[in-house]
């Protein structure tokens, strides 16, 4: 079933037509990664859709009580909540739809073969279980847990968030919104590598449609199964993911082009027959030809790829080769009384790119700042080779000038070159026209992160620590820094999320958690692997101390037990604990339980909550397993 249409869509802002006739369709279960360059509509085609934004032309059609989750329509985060008070209430609406929900039920149990009583519940099934269902407190903390709220960060006051923290606050907003669809802004901004593959996993099981924009290639891999691609205020629509999209994509350009080159060959063919002919014996035939020509549905020149972006860092990097750029030895680190580092060593070589990666909060940026000298170690030594320079990008952009313009700040890193050439590089990070002309200081910080690496890269230095360098361009932005990268002559310790940039640049894996600094050669995907092993091994190795745990006590309980007898009353026998049958009954709770979870899990099933019949065994079974839970928790409670 189709939930969303929205059909040639016009936006203009101002003179500025962004949307001209835009089309978009998202079925029911859908997974639709929407690309394009920036500044090309993608969001202003998903604000429309959201219901956010009005079009100026074209129509937007749902299905009934279709029920959207979008980030605008998550209510202002209010001082004296918690972040998870604030996931949990959402935008308010999950109580009620659970209030009806349990009306269909007990209507349904009244009349199971009511058709339209089914359909409003299978309608309103799909969103209760994306919001949680029965479990939404569970759901709650596991979306928190997985990205990257962990222990007491969840009872923060949202007041005092910083811009990741809220981001991700809202990201968590929208997980557990009771929705049938699911739009995402670029979700995998502010999360670490764990939260990445956390938001993947969730997206591929969510039970409603997702729409998500984005420019993180190995995401939109994992998650899409359609790509819309936003392009000239239209969209265009490819089967598969984003490597499939870029195929498909590739293979239309060169059909295109070979369409164009055929049919131009065959008007000058055509044409050259009626300036040779017309006015001849053949005039009569020259003139059919003429006529046929006009009728000729032209093909249009194929626009072909935009032209890649080029960028390069500065290249008079020194003499360098063969050294050792950066070391370190016992380094410490910390914020006040939190240590983020203790006793860390690292080197860097000419020519090494290396990768800084970690949990968010673990340190990374703090340890950057370090080796870039704008914060003091606690302890330890930093060594850099004679005469070193180094480039540092930041988040925070600390490195912009102020009551300049965009050109002259340009300009002053690099007083060689011409205005024309300040401006073509400008232009590059898409800074055209007047946009060269305005203040640095009323920048958005989007607009200054880009100015930032545009200096940089106009800037000459041997190493180069980067915090974030991808976080506000496109593909074709991200795929530029790559090449720009694997070129630079010198050094590169690299911060970031992007794990096809990680893995297509960098040879070495510099590795933060719980204080402690480790190198791992062979790229991202081995240090991955060799982490996941380490984290599954100690897993086991801690179910095994519970295991192991868990006989103790009960041995010590039998033994107790078995020299602890009641003193025996008048006529009845001496009566001992049994600790044996409690650890049965809890069994019995744990797999009544996993029972519960899977029958739900199957009503939410289409092709379960279309079928009356299987739907009215599914609810008999779920209302039994839930007497006997009942059942087996008193008796938990009570045992003695």
């Amino acid at each position: 079933m189709t939930l969303a249409t929205l059909h040639e869509i016009v936006r203009r802002f101002g003179d500025q037509d962004v949307l001209t006739g835009a089309t978009l369709r998202v079925d029911e279960g859908e997974r639709i990664g929407v690309v394009g360059d920036n500044g090309s509509g993608k969001t202003t085609l998903i604000r429309i859709l959201a219901g956010v934004d009005e079009p100026d032309g074209g129509t937007r059609s749902l299905r009934k009580n279709l029920r959207i989750a979008y980030a605008e329509q998550i209510p202002e985060f209010e001082p004296g909540t918690t972040v998870r008070e604030l996931v949990q209430r959402g935008d308010g609406s999950f109580d009620e739809l659970g209030a009806q929900v349990a009306e269909l039920e007990r209507r349904l149990a009244e009349r199971p073969d009511d058709e339209r009583l089914l359909r409003d519940y299978g309608e309103l099934q799909g969103a209760f279980e994306a919001g949680g269902g029965y479990d939404r407190d569970h759901l709650c903390e596991r979306v928190l847990d997985g990205i990257g709220f962990r222990g007491a960060d969840v009872d923060k006051d949202v007041a005092v968030l910083s811009g990741g923290e809220t981001s991700r606050t809202l990201l968590a907003s929208l997980m557990t919104a009771p929705a049938d669809l699911l739009i995402l802004d670029e979700p995998t901004n502010h999360l670490d590598l764990d939260g990445i593959a956390f938001v993947e996993d969730f997206v591929q099981r969510y039970p409603g449609a997702v729409v998500t924009v984005s420019h993180d290639r190995r995401f939109l891999d994992a998650v899409a199964k359609r790509i819309v691609e936003v392009t000239d205020g239209v969209t265009v629509s490819f089967r598969g993911n984003w490597t499939a999209w870029r195929k498909q994509k590739d293979e239309r350009l060169l059909a295109e082009a070979r369409a164009f080159k055929n049919q131009q060959a065959f008007i000058e063919k055509e044409l050259d027959y009626v300036r040779r002919n017309m006015g001849s014996r053949m005039s009569r035939q020259a003139k059919g030809r003429l006529k046929k020509l006009a009728r000729l549905e032209i093909v249009s020149r194929p626009k072909g790829p935009r032209a890649q972006l080029r960028l390069q860092f500065g290249d008079r990097a020194k003499g360098l080769r063969g050294q050792t750029m950066v070391e370190a030895e016992g380094l410490r680190i910390r914020i006040g009384s939190r240590v983020l580092l203790e006793d860390g060593a690292f080197r860097i070589d000419f020519g090494d790119t290396v990768a800084l990666v970690g949990r968010n909060g673990c340190g990374k940026t703090t340890l950057l700042q370090t080796i870039a000298g704008s914060r003091r170690a606690d302890g330890g030594v930093i060594r850099f080779a004679h005469g070193l320079r180094v480039g540092q990008f930041s988040q925070e952009v600390t490195d912009l000038p102020h009551g300049v313009t965009v050109l002259e700040a340009l300009r002053a890193v690099d007083l060689e070159a011409t205005e024309k050439q300040l401006r073509d590089h400008l232009a590059l990070f898409l800074f055209t026209g007047d946009e060269v002309e305005a203040q640095v200081d009323g920048l958005s910080g989007g607009e200054k992160q880009r100015l930032s690496l545009a200096r940089l890269t106009r800037s000459h230095h041997d190493v180069l620590l980067l915090d974030e360098p991808t976080n506000h361009l496109d593909v074709d932005g991200r795929e530029g820094l790559e090449q720009a990268l694997r070129a630079f002559p010198g050094c590169v310790l690299l911060i970031t999320h992007d794990r096809e940039l990680l893995a297509n640049v960098c040879d070495r894996v510099l590795y933060l958690e719980d204080r402690r600094l480790r190198t791992f050669d062979g790229g991202l995907e081995e240090c991955m692997r060799r982490i996941a092993e380490e984290r599954q091994a100690a897993r086991a190795a801690e179910q095994a101390a519970k295991e192991r745990a868990r006989e103790q006590r009960r041995l010590e309980e039998e033994r107790a037990a078995a020299s602890r007898v009641e003193p025996a009353t008048a006529g009845k026998p001496q009566a001992i604990r049994n600790p044996v049958r409690f650890q049965q009954l809890e069994e019995e709770i744990i797999g009544l339980e996993e029972q519960l979870e899977v029958l739900r899990a199957d009503m939410a099933r289409e092709e379960n909550y279309r079928d009356a019949e299987r739907l009215r065994s599914l609810q008999a079974r779920e209302r039994d397993v839930q007497e006997r839970l009942a059942t087996a928790y008193e008796r938990w409670e009570n045992w003695s």
